[in-house]
């Protein structure tokens, strides 16, 4: 009778763990259906961007700013090449937030990542930077995005969320501003417009002065909209002014203060006229040290870049396309977009001002989706100019934008300054 007793509380013991067995198993069933449902009925992974990659590079970047809608976090895949192995994958976002997944990632061809950054928010996202352990050969990535209905319906002009602090602000000059990624230009330039964005000219403010002027010059082309970039420290700019070639000027804002890590709305001109130079008279903040860095941009007037445009009545044809600043470490892929044209463009050449640079590649992008690579491994010293470069074939598109590879030389003694190179394309058409 014992034994029985002891085999039937056997068979109620294994018939309970059965059963929670089965229920733990039904559980997970019932969350891995529900998960999967979920994210099949609204999130979609979306490829970004997918590029063909120098794996002898230690850090390239790649731009995400025309990528439609908002992403609740990105996966990166192996597309193609033996092995990325990458040591920090880095999100900026376009509040100016930046996201760094400090972490090694070996990635074998096909493979991708676990969800890097995953939010409850769909955002914008501007850039994926990426620094990695040197190898040989190249390879091809993927950048995919994470996003729901809610991520596809979002508009960079007019996102529906308020919990980015990217709404614009209003200084107390009348200026307005937003957020921008705490870095120079070359590691994270500021978002393409229409226009197109072209750096006029940058520097570093010590406050030991309380005015700066930066030239322009008639040969850079007509510009309808300045705006200001400012780094690394806040300003207050007592007044801002703008001066024509014809020696006339317009004060565009008095007494505005610019936080640190900021950019200004585009700011209209008093008609389409070529700048003689931009004055800026400012001061700092009381609890100010050190330096403040600021980048002026252009936005090119209407039809200046195309075939039958102004632009080409100057400088024997040659037009300035986009510049930026060159940094100091490592080869940076720098973004360069190109304002409205029609295309038609036949040659090119690079410039560069107040530093040396060591040019390594230069990729055309036409808006017809051909590309153009054209390989360099050369110095081109201050003031010096690198081509003209013959474009292949006859092509008549318009350029979409320009790819290069540079960085500034160290050690120039020629240098101007301690600041960075400022490199310029320019293009000749037919």
């Amino acid at each position: 009778m014992f034994r029985g007793l002891v085999l039937g509380l056997c068979a109620v013991l294994v018939a309970g763990a059965l059963t929670s067995a089965e229920a733990r198993r039904s559980y997970k069933h019932h969350r891995y259906h529900h998960h999967h449902h979920h994210r099949f009925s609204g999130d979609q992974l979306i490829v970004l961007s997918e590029q063909d990659v120098d794996l002898s590079l230690d850090r390239f970047t790649i731009d995400i700013r025309q990528a439609k809608g908002a992403y609740k976090g990105i996966r990166v895949r192996n597309a193609k090449g033996r092995v990325f192995d990458l040591q920090r994958v880095q999100v900026v976002y376009s509040d100016g937030t930046v996201h760094n997944e400090d972490r090694r990632i070996l990635l074998y061809q096909g493979e991708r990542t676990r969800p890097i950054n995953p939010t409850l928010d769909s955002r914008f996202i501007d850039q994926v930077i990426i620094n990695q352990a040197p190898g040989y050969g190249r390879g091809r990535l993927q950048v995919i995005g994470i996003q729901d209905d809610e991520g596809r319906r979002m508009d960079r002009t007019g996102r529906a969320t308020s919990e980015l602090p990217s709404r614009p602000t209003t200084s107390s000059g009348g200026l307005s501003v937003r957020p921008t990624v705490p870095e120079a230009t070359p590691s994270a330039p500021g978002r393409a417009t229409a226009g197109g964005d072209v750096l006029l000219g940058a520097q570093y403010v010590g406050f030991l002065t309380d005015r700066d002027v930066i030239r322009v010059g008639n040969e850079i082309g007509k510009f309808a909209k300045i705006r200001l970039r400012v780094l690394e420290n806040d300003i207050h700019i007592n007044e801002l002014k703008v001066v024509y070639a014809n020696g006339e000027s317009d004060t565009l804002a008095v007494n505005a203060d610019i936080p640190k890590n900021s950019r200004t709305n585009w700011i209209d001109l008093r008609g389409d006229r070529f700048i003689r130079e931009i004055q800026l008279v400012y001061r700092s903040r009381p609890s100010f040290s050190g330096q403040a860095r600021i980048e002026v941009f252009g936005q090119f007037a209407p039809g200046w870049l195309g075939p039958q445009g102004e632009g080409r009545k100057y400088n024997l044809g040659w037009v300035l396309l986009g510049a930026q600043t060159a940094g100091f470490v490592g080869f940076d892929k720098d973004i360069i977009p190109v304002g409205a044209n029609e295309g038609g463009f036949r040659r090119i050449r690079v410039t560069v001002r107040d530093r040396a640079i060591t040019l390594n590649e230069i990729k055309i992008f036409y808006v017809d989706g051909v590309d153009e690579t054209i390989p360099v491994r050369t110095r081109v010293d201050a003031g010096g100019t690198y081509g003209p470069i013959e474009l292949k074939g006859q092509r008549r598109q318009a350029i979409d934008h320009i790819e290069a590879k540079y960085r500034s030389r160290f050690f120039d003694a020629s240098a101007r300054g301690k600041g960075a190179a400022i490199v310029e394309i320019w293009a000749q058409h037919f």
